[in-house]
This record gives structure tokens, sequence and C-alpha cells, in this order.
């Protein structure tokens, strides 16, 4: 029995021994498949940044308000040759997930992580630093087309991020489509000349996530009811007060053949509004009906997903339903102007989107609001968002790619098309707005563009934009180009001037 007892011992000796041995082996084998850049990395300003490995050469992607005698190498990083890149005149947004990874964000666009975000103005200058609720994924083709992600970001409080406005959302837009980098800043600043409510710049910034850096991104405040963003009536607030004591998980959903809301106590005595709506083609709108639970189907097709109240009641969801059924009977011609439809800020909005030849102009991320009938009792057309399929940026399959600066597209052109303005292109009071705003406001500011506009932006943006075609050389060999390529800026400068010139031959009769 001893003999049989010790036999067993060393059975289970050898096999602890294998075992350790695999496991050893196991550890040996992920310390060699860690990247050659794990252990190096550069302290600077308090913050962590890895060295990028790109090719076989070795990348510091440093924030421009950083000085080089500044940082500190880890010891891995110093036995290496380091090529040293430095940005400039633009912000730097450092973000840290609860985590430390942004695997399961980047695995999937609707998973949330907290952490934390600290932002740096151009002049080095701390601008905020405060909890993150959640970063996230944001975009639907952008997302799912391009390796550099865009990003939208929930703050723990109300803030105003570099100059921007006091709210809790902000995105990240990362402009992988566009090799200029600048095509919605321009937007938003010909929004802001011509006078389109509520329009807002963003800001240019280099962007940092768990010490990675992750390229030159569009910081800009999301389109939401807030005294420093869509300042309307806020329901949502009102409503906030009895709503938020209520056991949301047990929230029923109100649903007819063309709208859907909440079936929730009706806690509002005017429901007149305010309302924030966003114009999306069916498909779209379909994919995030389920997200929302706010949405409507007008009598004429158009299909809008409410953004503000997050809960509308039935008497709510087929108020504003019928306020827009109304708005399109004076948008399709049976009715005079003026009674629903803010007709200046629909002027402003096809003249900007019809000036930029913006592939989404009235297709998509469309958005309107209405506020109460106790402040304006009219729809008016909002500020507008996506702008990198504009001013001859477009993809293969879009249907102005092989088209040149010329044409009116009456915002109509595309498969997913609104009717709206197609149809109030044949009032020639519509049309004497158009060509005034765009005479008064745009114009200028066009021709300002091409003079010195987008040397100015290249020059700025210069520094930052070498970095970012590093840090991105795979996708950008993918597609064919690189931002900061000085042609980029050379035939958008040149689609401008084609384009304006057009313009004045059909606007300035």
């Amino acid at each position: 029995m001893s003999k049989m007892k010790g036999i067993l011992i060393t059975i289970l000796v050898l096999a602890a021994c294998v075992c350790a041995l695999i496991f050893i082996e196991r550890i040996d084998s992920r310390q060699k498949n860690l990247t050659d850049t794990y252990f190096m990395y550069a302290t600077v300003d308090g913050h962590r940044i890895q060295v990028h490995e790109q090719d076989g050469s070795y990348y510091l992607f440093l924030p421009g308000y950083v000085s080089e005698k500044d940082i500190k190498l880890s010891a891995e990083a110093q036995k290496h040759d380091i090529k040293i890149m430095k940005s400039a005149n633009i912000a730097t947004v450092y973000i840290t997930t609860n985590s430390g990874n942004l695997d399961r964000v980047l695995a999937d666009k609707d998973y949330k992580e907290s952490g934390k975000i600290t932002v740096v103005d151009e002049n080095g200058i701390q601008d905020n630093s405060l909890g993150l609720d959640y970063i996230k994924g944001r975009g639907n083709y952008s997302w799912n087309t391009w390796d550099k992600k865009p990003f939208k970001i929930k703050l723990s409080k109300n803030a105003s991020i570099l100059g921007m406005g006091s709210g809790k959302d902000y995105a990240l837009i990362a402009n992988a489509s566009d090799a200029s980098l600048i095509r919605n800043d321009v937007a938003r600043k010909l929004e802001m000349a011509v006078g389109i409510p509520y329009a807002a710049t963003g800001r240019f910034a280099d962007l940092y996530i768990n010490g990675d850096y992750m390229g030159n991104y569009y910081m800009c405040a999301s389109i939401e009811v807030g005294e420093d963003r869509i300042n309307i009536t806020d329901i949502e607030e009102a409503q906030s007060k009895v709503f938020s004591r209520l056991n949301q998980e047990a929230f029923e959903v109100y649903e007819t053949r063309k709208m859907k809301g909440w079936k929730l106590p009706e806690v509002i005595s005017d429901i007149s509004g305010g309302y924030l709506v966003e114009r999306e083609f069916v498909d779209r709108y379909n994919l995030e009906y389920d997200e929302f639970n706010n949405g409507f189907i007008t009598d004429n097709d158009e299909h809008f997903i409410v953004l503000s109240p997050k809960y509308c009641t039935a008497a709510e969801i087929s108020y504003i339903t019928q306020f827009f059924n109304e708005a399109e009977k004076e948008i399709m011609g049976s009715e005079p102007y003026g009674r629903y439809i803010d007709l200046e800020s629909f002027a402003k909005r096809y003249m900007v989107e019809e000036l930029l030849k913006n592939y989404d102009g009235g297709v998509s991320s469309a958005f309107y609001y209405k506020d109460s009938d106790s402040v304006d009792d009219k729809l008016f057309a909002g500020p507008g968002w996506d702008y990198d399929m504009c001013l001859g940026n477009y993809l293969d399959w879009m249907e102005f790619a092989d088209e040149d600066a010329t044409g009116i597209t009456e915002l109509y052109l595309s498969e997913h098309n609104s009717i709206y303005y197609k149809n109030m292109l044949k009032h020639e009071e519509f049309n004497a707005l158009v060509h005034e705003y765009y005479s008064d406001y745009a114009l200028d500011y066009m021709n300002e563009l091409v003079e010195s506009g987008i040397d100015e932006y290249r020059d700025r943006l210069s520094a930052s934009a070498e970095m970012d075609s590093i840090r991105w050389t795979d996708m950008y060999k993918e597609w064919g180009y690189t931002t900061g390529d000085g042609i980029c800026y050379e035939e958008l400068k040149e689609f401008i001037k084609e384009r304006v010139t057009f313009l004045n031959g059909e606007w300035l009769k």
C-alpha cells in the first residue's frame, strides 16, 4: 500500500510540475505577444502617452502645449530610437476609461464605459477635468467603415468645454473621410455667418484615450435642448420630476401605425412645445426607432425621431405629429406660408446645404424644433450636423460622386431625399430669401475661404494632421488619401471657386 501511495505522490508531483511549466510557458508567451511598445511610453504633464509603432519605426505623438524637455521616457523607451512629433495650435483631450482600455467600446458601438476626461486648450491651460458618465461609439456609416472611429461622450455634470456652452453631451468626430479635416468646421462657420438659429462651431483637438494617440478630432456639442444648446421650453425637464420617481423598466410603449410614444401620465398642461426632432430616411429610422421609442411618420411619408422630450406621452406624440402634418400643407403649397413654418430658417437651411452640395442635406441628421406656443408657435429648421461629404468630397456610390461643382440639387437627388425643399423652391418668396441670404451673408465667407481661409486652416492644422496621417497610415493607404496633403486643400479651393461661380449665375441674376 505504501509503495502504491508513493507512486501516486510521484505522479501528482510530476503532474504539478507539468502544469507549472505550461503555466509559465503561457505567461512567457503572453509577454512575447505584447506589442513592442507596451513598456514604451512617456509621462507627459501627468499623463502616460504610449509610443506608436508603424512600419518598424517608433513614434511619440506629443500635444502642442508640451515641451520635449518636460517629458519623461520609460526605461524601455530610452533603449530605442524614437521619432518625437509635436502638434501645435489646437486643444488636447485626454480620456481614461475605468477599465484602462477601449476594447469593449470598439467591439460594440452601443457599449458605454465610464471614466474621466481632461481638456487642455491650445495655450496649455487646463479647461476642464471631470468625470465621464460614459464614452461610446457614434455614427452609423462612419462607425462601420473607417478604423478611425467617432465617439460620443456624456459628462457627469453640465460643463462648457472649450467655450462651447454648458451641457453634458459632446461628440468627437473623426473626419476620417475628409482628407482636409476641415469641412465640418467650414460648414458650421458658414451656418453662423448666415445666422442659422443655434448654429455653433466645434474645436479641433488631439485625442488621447488611455494613453493611445487617436488622431486629430473635431469636438463639438451635441444637438440637444438646453440653455446653451437649442434653447426652447424643456418638456423633458418638467416631466422628469414625475417620471424619475416611476419604475422606468415598467414603462409601456404607446404605438399606432404612424407614431410611437409612451403610456405615461399626462403631467404637462401645455404640450405645444418644445420638441426637438430629427428627420431620417426610412432604413435609418427603422434602425433607430426601437432605441428612441419616440417617432412618427407624416401624411407625406416623412420620418422623424423625437429627441426631446425623451418620453413622449400619447398626447404629446399625437400633438407633434399633427403639427407636422399641418406644417407640411404649407410646405407642399396647399396653404400660404407663415402660419406653421418659420420661412427664414428653412431658407437659410436650404441655402447652406445647396451651396455646400451636401450629400446628407435634407436626408439624414436634419434637425427641426418647435417651442411652446407661448414663446413661438412656428416650426424652425435647426442647425446641421454631418458635413464631411460635401464640397466635392464624395464616395464612389454617392449620387454626387461623378458630378462637378455645378448643378442645383434641390436636396432631392439623393435616394433617400426629403420632399420639403423641392416643393418650397416652387415659391418665389422662398427663392428670394435663399438668394438674399447667399448674396448678403454667404458669398463673402466663401470668397474669403478661397483667398486665405483654406490656407489658414492648412497652416494651423499641419502639425496635427501629419501626426494623424502616420497614426492612421494603413487606413489612409486603403482609401487612397492622407490627411494634410496639400492637394486636398487645393482641390477644395477649386471646388468652392467653381461652385460660387455657378451659383452666382443662378442666384444673382
